[in-house]
């Protein structure tokens, strides 16, 4: 890698007003010239060449500078690339890793409920049979009270609280990719949107437009956990 151990050449002072002066000079002339016979046009393409050749030495003047300043910058920006591309791979690499635990723990939050749910059934279905076996013997108060409880089961939600991930400066949100499951399957538009040729980047908007509830034969959507961490 370059290093950079000088500033970039200056320009010479002189050189420089030397160069604004005959300008500004040739804009004036510019001003107060008039074209009003064939001559007058001539000598105005005569004034237009001399324009033209000041602005190509002062263009072949300033080049090198320019070169030395681009390349001074370019060298900064390759030396700080190299200091932070370290730094971008640990970040990257935690986020994936607190990614991979919130999935961890909306997983975990998912069975739970999803096994609450089961436990919720099986003890409507316990009451109802209960509340049948008890109407069959006659107990007609104790069967509406079990057929009560089982409705009041029916009805409730199962509470199933899970420690969600926090940490102060951090917020995430929720993406939604798609993958091909099999192309050949792949419509050609969907939702007046032209995916064909499969188009995965059209297809991704498709799926977080829709929060992930667009349904497009061949192609699986899945959810993805985005990471953001401020300073």
């Amino acid at each position: 890698m370059q290093e950079v151990n000088a500033l970039p050449v200056q320009a010479e002072p002189t050189i420089e007003n030397e160069q604004k002066s005959s300008a500004m000079k040739i804009l004036e002339q510019a001003r107060y010239l008039n074209i009003t016979s064939a001559a007058d046009y001539e000598a105005a393409a005569e004034f237009a060449k001399q324009v033209k050749a000041l602005s190509k030495r002062i263009k072949d003047y300033w080049a090198p500078l320019k070169k030395a300043a681009r390349d001074a910058w370019q060298s900064l920006v390759d030396r700080e690339k190299e200091l932070l591309k370290p730094l971008e791979q640990a970040e990257a690499e935690v986020k994936t890793k607190m990614a991979a635990y919130q999935r961890k723990v909306q997983e975990e939050e998912r069975a739970a409920r999803e096994l609450a749910e089961k436990l919720k059934r099986e003890e409507a279905e316990r009451l109802l049979a209960e509340a049948a076996k008890a109407a069959e013997q006659g107990n007609e108060m104790e069967s509406e009270i079990l057929l009560a409880q089982a409705e009041i089961m029916e009805a409730s939600q199962p509470a199933v609280q899970m420690q969600t991930p926090k940490a102060t400066g951090v917020s995430t949100r929720t993406l939604y990719r798609a993958r091909i499951i099999d192309e050949s399957k792949v419509p050609v538009e969907v939702a007046g949107v032209v995916i064909r040729p499969v188009d995965l980047a059209a297809i991704n908007k498709l799926a977080q437009a829709s929060k992930g509830k667009v349904q497009i034969p061949g192609i699986e959507i899945y959810e993805e956990q985005s990471v953001a961490v401020r300073a």
